[in-house]
């Protein structure tokens, strides 16, 4: 036995064709009903095994076409479908000429005992088909299952744009969530900021000796001050005098008064030796 299958999606030609030939059935594709107009004018089939759905034409109208036909009309045809399988679509397949109608999915067993009965001689029909009929009640299933199609396409329009208004809040809900996050975080920065200042500055009682200026640390060390604040600060030291301590120490040293000699004479042992008089200078 050799049959075309006609269907537009090719896993399911695949598919069919796989289990087909596991039965050691001849299986040969079209994917459309003209396709399958095509493929019948140049191979010799046993039967069509054809889906409803399909672009340019459909089972149907490949069926009506096929009963049209001197040299096909006695073909052994089943109309295969998930789409149409309302009580009134099967009645479309009877009108057109199907000799049997199988909802998909269906078993392999199924199928095969199709085929076995659509194998047996089929009657020659009695009269030729009423064209007019066939395509008033055709075009009443076409208008139907666009209907059908058209609700179904409404709600699935619906849904996309609740699905869609529900991304977009909570899209603004992230996006104010973000906002007050940064703002939370600008300001805990504000404040960290402010509080290493804080840590930077020293803010307790110091003990400092009176004589050296020593400080006591945790430790119970004492540290030269500098060492101390270069230790708890960011800050370090360049030395200098200040002018007060400049002219208490620094000038005295610079603008000493020299002893006269018969003074050095009578000098104890031991006494620093006598500076010549340095010329204070002239303040420009």
């Amino acid at each position: 036995m050799n049959v075309l299958v006609v269907d537009d999606h090719v896993l399911n030609r695949k598919l069919l064709r796989a289990q087909l030939e596991a039965e050691e059935i001849s299986v040969v594709e079209a994917a459309d009903g003209v396709e399958a107009l095509e493929v019948l004018a140049r191979e010799a089939v046993s039967a069509v095994i054809s889906d409803i759905l399909m672009p340019r034409m459909d089972g149907y109208r490949l069926c009506h076409e096929v009963r049209k036909h001197p040299a096909l009309r006695e073909l052994r045809f089943l109309l295969y479908s998930s789409t149409y399988t309302s009580p009134g679509d099967v009645r479309l397949s009877d009108t057109v000429g199907a000799d049997q109608f199988i909802a998909k999915p269906a078993s392999v067993e199924l199928i095969l005992a199709a085929l076995r009965v659509t194998a047996s001689p089929r009657s020659p029909a009695s009269a030729p088909p009423d064209e007019a009929g066939i395509l008033q009640k055709y075009s009443e299933v076409l208008v139907k299952k666009l209907g059908e199609k058209n609700s179904e396409l409404h709600h699935a329009l619906d849904a996309s744009r609740r699905a869609n208004d529900r991304i977009l809040e909570l899209n603004n809900a992230l996006e104010q969530r973000v906002r007050e996050r940064t703002a939370e975080l600008v300001a805990a920065n504000s404040e960290l900021t402010v509080a290493l200042g804080e840590v930077k500055q020293l803010r307790k009682l110091l003990p400092i000796c009176c004589y050296c200026k020593s400080i006591r640390d945790e430790k119970e060390s004492w540290d030269p001050v500098e060492n101390f604040i270069t230790r708890h600060t960011d800050s370090h030291f360049s030395h200098g005098i200040c002018p007060a301590c400049y002219e208490k120490h620094v000038t005295p040293m610079l603008y000493e008064t020299p002893r006269p000699p018969s003074a050095a004479a009578g000098d104890p042992p031991g006494a620093p030796p006598i500076r010549p008089a340095a010329t204070k200078p002239v303040p420009t």
